[in-house]
């Protein structure tokens, strides 16, 4: 067999480049056009297959040799994703010499360059980078129809040359003669065998870095010239994967292809566009419900996540769906049809460039070949991904004593209705679904076994929808939930939502608030109860790290966090009451009177509260040599350990009791107003002013509510219909 000549690949390379870097950036101005591409941009060139036969000798005049390289589409590549399948490369050759039956089949070899020099991070089948990238022989497995008789070109079985085959010299398992066949029209056809009379090796191995990270090298591919008019030979390219976060790649990918020697196949084209960079996924947290701690809850909807993809391909499934309609039996397909992997077959994608009904761009799978595999339990087959395409949620600060769950499928959320689609087993659905993975810790599993209901978390047979799961924070109050793309549209934008659920007792009013810090109590910008969105599995969450994630390593597929995406996900107020008494002396022979009724207690049932109040006063200290600008705090008397209640707290007020302080006792020689922040929710506040008797002056009134409601404005505004986003303070004056 050809070794590789270093020094004829370069030399090919510096005759092509200046050609080809004249045309590059022209073809650049067409990337915001291509961004719009959807799914079905990458349409498998099954016209030129069907006429990829095997030469034919009759005895035809021969033609000029060429061959030119051409992409079968341009798909979209994600922002975020490290191991973007790129288009299929199809170089077709027509005419040439015919050779003599017997000989050996001249053998070149032919490698990749990305351009820009991004890494090519196809999965190593081992460690030398020896990869899953292939090159594919005349559609061999297509089982197109051609002239020929026997089981050769497109019906030809798919045979596997390893890279280590193709480095050693005479290695006879990648043998390629030139044989003949009777053909249907009379032949005989000139054919790649392997000297015994059967076809010849037809599938190579691909070689990732013997000329820079971002090649890709198929050595000693035999060429055969079609010679005959009217008969082309194929060679096809597949699951080369780059990554695309990093700032290298940020429109159009192109390969460049070089042949040595050039002679056994001649490129006239050798730069093709193979991918464009479309826009990133985007995600938010909505429908943020507030809660009081002094009710109970049961699993009831805390707030929504949605994920919409950035285009129409970027949520994709494992595998195309199954079903009899793609060449597999509907019978053998899992629960979720678009994670089917046909164990007889032993995969249902395998056919080159198949379109597979419209799915093909809208699977992290690429060809899968199952005659190369790691050979291990948990081995890897080439071209198939580890799983769909996963999306993750990691939660922070959830507060202490709270179960926080996440509904186990996604579903459509409109008017505070749920709504869960209905899905047929072994079909192809395009309804947009996702199921949850994982939960707290794991982002990646090998593909050793078929995804079912049992990968699903919190469901049974037929995974029940609308099943919350609970998760478990850690120390830091930190939990994590995976969902993973089993159903997605390649036409259509998809968007997919998930519900956060929050289960807790009555807290008995306090002080200090038993769920975490109350929203209101925050300035702007404070993390709190914070959820963050990406695509997964990403370095965070410890599956693979940055260093190794653009070469060649597990898990397929893998993301990049290029966006953050977060918001809060609960809400939980304190039961508070906040009134305000616009005027509160106890200076100069004058006293107040501080009453708050606890009115919890009633005939409508209300849940009854029992808790204490701080007063904040705000005015002046009067003295003999004038008055003095002063603030002021009452504590209540559950903070304190010695708490003297009307002395130095104020008292804890049961349901349906009042409770009252004087204020030249507790505010001595105080003139101002004060504010009164009571841990329950239903207190009213009286007040009363008297001169102590000594002119029977006597003045009182009511105490203004100042109480805000549960928002998502900073502290000292409503949110409510009825009044925007007015100050409180202007609601009570």
């Amino acid at each position: 067999m050809v070794k590789v000549v270093e020094s004829d690949l370069r030399l090919r390379l510096k005759e092509n480049f200046d050609r080809f870097n004249s045309h590059l950036y022209k073809e650049k101005q067409m990337v915001d056009f291509r961004r719009y591409l959807t799914g079905l941009a990458v349409v498998a060139v099954m016209a030129t297959a069907a006429s990829a036969q095997v030469g034919v000798a009759n005895g035809s005049a021969n033609s000029l040799f060429a061959c030119v390289a051409t992409a079968a589409g341009t798909p979209e590549l994600r922002p975020e994703g490290y191991t973007e399948l790129v288009g299929d490369i199809v170089i077709t050759c027509t005419g040439g010499p015919l050779y003599a039956p017997g000989v050996a089949i001249p053998t070149t070899n032919i490698t990749v360059y990305m351009v820009p020099g991004v890494p090519i991070t196809s999965r190593y089948m081992s460690s030398n980078g020896a990869s899953d990238a292939l090159l594919i022989i005349d559609e061999a497995g297509s089982n197109i129809t051609t002239g020929v008789a026997g089981n050769f070109g497109p019906k030809a079985t798919q045979k596997l040359c390893t890279t280590a085959n193709q480095q050693a010299l005479g290695g006879s398992a990648c043998t390629a003669i030139v044989g003949t066949d009777a053909g249907t029209a009379g032949g005989p056809y000139e054919v790649a065998t392997d000297g015994a009379g059967n076809s010849a090796a037809n599938v190579y191995q691909g070689k990732i870095g013997d000329f820079g990270p971002h090649t890709v090298t198929f050595y000693a591919v035999p060429v055969l010239p079609p010679a005959t008019s009217g008969v082309t030979r194929t060679f096809r390219i597949t699951n080369v994967r780059v990554p695309v976060p990093g700032g290298l790649l940020t429109g159009t990918l192109q390969a460049f292809i070089s042949t040595s020697p050039s002679t056994v196949l001649p490129l006239s084209s050798t730069a093709i566009n193979i991918g464009v960079v479309g826009r990133p996924m985007t995600a938010a947290v909505g429908s943020v419900t507030s809660f009081q701690q002094c009710l109970p809850q049961t699993k009831a909807l805390a707030s929504v996540i949605t994920f919409t993809e950035g285009f129409a391909t970027a949520f994709k499934t494992r595998v195309v769906p199954g079903g009899a309609a793609n060449g597999t039996s509907a019978a053998t397909n899992t629960k979720w049809a678009a994670e089917q992997i046909n164990t007889a077959a032993p995969n249902n994608q395998n056919i080159p460039g198949g379109l597979y009904g419209g799915f093909a761009q809208n699977s992290e799978s690429g060809f899968i070949y199952s005659g190369l595999n790691t050979g291990t339990s948990t081995g890897y087959t080439a071209g198939l991904a580890d799983f769909g395409t996963r999306l993750k949620a990691v939660f922070y600060n959830i507060p202490a004593g709270q179960t926080l769950y996440v509904s186990n499928g996604s579903f459509t959320y409109s008017n505070g209705v749920t709504t869960y689609p209905t899905l047929t087993p072994g079909g192809t659905s395009m309804t947009p679904y996702a199921v949850l993975v994982a939960t707290n810790t794991g982002e990646a599993t090998s593909d050793g076994s078929a995804f079912s209901d049992s990968n699903v978390i919190g469901g049974g047979a037929g995974v029940p929808p609308g099943t919350q799961v609970a998760l478990t924070a850690d120390s830091t109050g930190k939990a994590v939930a995976v969902w993973e793309i089993v159903n997605s549209n390649p036409s259509a934008t998809d968007v997919l939502q998930f519900g956060v659920y929050t289960s807790y007792t009555a807290a008995s009013a306090t002080t200090s608030f038993p769920y975490g810090t109350p929203i209101t109590d925050l300035p702007l910008g404070t993390p709190l109860n914070d959820v963050q969105l990406s695509m997964a599995p990403e370095p965070g969450g410890g599956t693979f790290t940055t260093a190794n994630s653009t070469q060649g390593q597990n898990p397929i597929p893998k993301f990049a966090s290029v966006a953050t995406y977060e918001g809060r996900f609960l809400r939980i107020n304190l039961c508070q009451t906040t009134l305000l008494y616009p005027f509160v002396t106890g200076a100069q022979g004058f006293d107040t009177g501080i009453a708050v009724a606890n009115t919890s207690t009633d005939p409508f049932g209300t849940v009854k509260q029992t808790g204490s109040c701080r007063l904040y006063g705000y005015g002046v200290t009067v003295g003999a040599s004038g008055n003095t600008a002063t603030s002021t705090l009452l504590q209540g008397c559950d903070e304190l350990s010695n708490p003297l209640e009307g002395t130095n707290c104020f008292g804890i007020v049961p349901s349906g009791q009042v409770k009252s302080v004087m204020a030249a006792t507790v505010l001595q020689n105080f003139t101002g107003y004060v504010i009164a922040v009571c841990n329950f929710q239903y207190a009213h506040g009286y007040a009363a002013v008297t001169d102590l008797g000594l002119r029977n002056l006597w003045s009182s009134y009511l105490a203004l509510e100042l109480n805000y409601i549960g928002s998502n404005a900073p502290a000292g505004t409503v949110g409510s219909p009825r009044v925007g986003t007015s100050s409180i303070e202007i609601l009570v004056h």
